[in-house]
């Protein structure tokens, strides 16, 4: 993503429907805000939602939606631009069957001197909501490696650590108002300075149906693990925090408070490789954090460190003397004070994001970047074993369902293990059920080395 598509320049906003038998009508957007998505509700749901916001022209982005109902869903798609244009039209989404949406500028392309200095095309930014005849359908939406699911309502609390606004990297709070009224919020920071909250960043308003694009580093300048903080005190936003790194884009979806407990399960130990787990302590007292970390047969002492109030530190997985390079590790987080985490992973150079999933019961695992995992992994956050079944949804519409298999409690289990079968490349989709609300599933793309981009799956929120 360029830091340069903040700058508005947009005559007009098409949408490509990447799928055979879309129809386009035009209306006005609705507000479905308070509408639950397909794998919160049940599949029988008259009517469900979702929002999307992150994606820009460049790349391109785009939304990629799957029905994992029995019955055909009717999809009623509003975008807006961050110059206020907006399209509506619908989509007719097949029982088991996948579509994608991409938003793309016409006009032609403009450059731009960015504040880090850098010389780049102009981008547009935009925001998505979807009102659909029922449950059961998911999206996610994708721009180059990163992904992040799209929502099925609006927070009112969202926080995420790690950001870089050093100079050669941009990062932003990307957010969408679902409601039909006036949304307010304020935004605070920690930085290596300690707390701050912007003037500038307090009170700012997001009109109904908007899309607005808050640039960090205009406020936190040249400033490495920068821990974000979101108070909505009217209404409610879609928010996904977005790091351009030297060129490379991530997705860090967030988290909707600090935590005692956070699991990153598939963290890389590939020579080459960084991975640090960024911590940030938004409270008045101090955090002690401690990091237990298995990997293989190796017996690791924990990591830990001590945070300050209000401030922020990391803890290196790799490369770390006490770590062996061994594939991926599987790491839990304690602290005796709630705190923000997040993963940045790379290679020394440039960094990508992601955040700790919070424990479910059900996701749905798509190749929506149509590049295939080099890990999908499930773990058992619990201290008691769980039931696992995995529906997978084959070619033609045929659904396979495995029988019920047993994780441990604290184990971490692959997919494959779990269908008894390979994951094909580009790999199908399945639907990973628990019999608690204690499951995490986690999923990383090819690269090299390993372990470079973390993606969440899909999971009901």
């Amino acid at each position: 993503m360029s830091s340069l598509r903040r700058i508005p320049l947009l005559v007009v906003l098409a949408v490509l429907l990447a799928a055979t038998g879309v129809a386009a009508t035009l209306r006005h957007p609705t507000n479905p805000s308070t509408l639950p998505n397909g794998l919160s509700v049940s599949i029988n749901a008259e009517s469900t939602a979702l929002y999307c916001t992150g994606l820009s022209s460049a790349s391109p982005g785009r939304i990629s939606f799957f029905n994992t109902a029995n019955a055909a869903r009717k999809l009623s798609v509003s975008v807006v631009s961050d110059l206020g244009r907006t399209w509506t039209g619908t989509i007719e989404l097949a029982a088991h069957a996948g579509q994608v949406v991409q938003p793309k500028v016409v006009d032609a392309p403009a450059s731009h001197r960015s504040k880090s200095g850098r010389v780049t095309t102009v981008a547009v930014n935009y925001g998505v909501a979807v009102q659909i005849s029922g449950g059961g359908v998911v999206a996610d939406e994708i721009q180059g490696n990163s992904a992040v699911p799209c929502v099925s309502q609006g927070v009112t609390r969202w926080y995420a650590a790690g950001f870089n606004t050093l100079v050669g990297s941009d990062a932003y709070l990307s957010l969408y108002n679902p409601t039909g009224t006036e949304a307010v919020l304020n935004v605070s920071a920690v930085g290596a300075t300690g707390f701050s909250a912007p003037q500038n960043l307090q009170g700012v308003s997001v009109p109904a149906h908007a899309q607005e694009e808050i640039d960090l580093g205009r406020n936190v300048v040249n400033t490495t693990n920068v821990a974000i903080g979101v108070k909505v005190l009217r209404g409610s936003l879609a928010i996904v925090g977005e790091e351009d790194s030297v060129g490379t884009l991530s997705f860090n979806q967030g988290v909707q408070a600090p935590q005692t407990h956070a699991w990153f399960p598939a963290v890389t130990t590939a020579n080459g490789a960084t991975a640090e787990i960024r911590l940030s302590n938004p409270n008045n007292k101090i955090a002690h954090v401690s990091l237990d970390v298995t990997l293989g047969n190796y017996k690791i002492a924990p990591q830990t460190t001590t945070l300050g109030p209000f401030t922020t530190g990391d803890i290196t997985i790799t490369p770390n003397s006490a770590i062996p390079v061994a594939g991926y590790a599987s790491v839990s987080l304690h602290s005796d004070v709630p705190v923000v985490a997040g993963l940045a992973t790379g290679t020394g150079t440039w960094i990508a994001l992601s955040s700790p999933q919070t424990p479910s019961s059900s996701y749905v695992v798509r190749d929506f970047t149509g590049l295939g995992f080099d890990a999908a992994s499930v773990t058992n956050t619990s201290s008691h074993s769980v039931t696992v079944h995995v529906t997978t949804y084959a070619a033609k519409g045929q659904v396979v369902v495995t029988r019920g298999i047993n994780v441990a409690g604290g184990a971490t289990v692959t997919l494959s293990s779990l269908i008894s079968s390979p994951l094909t490349r580009p790999a199908g989709t399945y639907l990973v059920t628990s019999s608690r609300r204690s499951a995490i599933v986690t999923l990383t793309l090819p690269s090299h080395p390993r372990g470079l981009y973390v993606v969440a799956p899909l999971d009901g929120r």
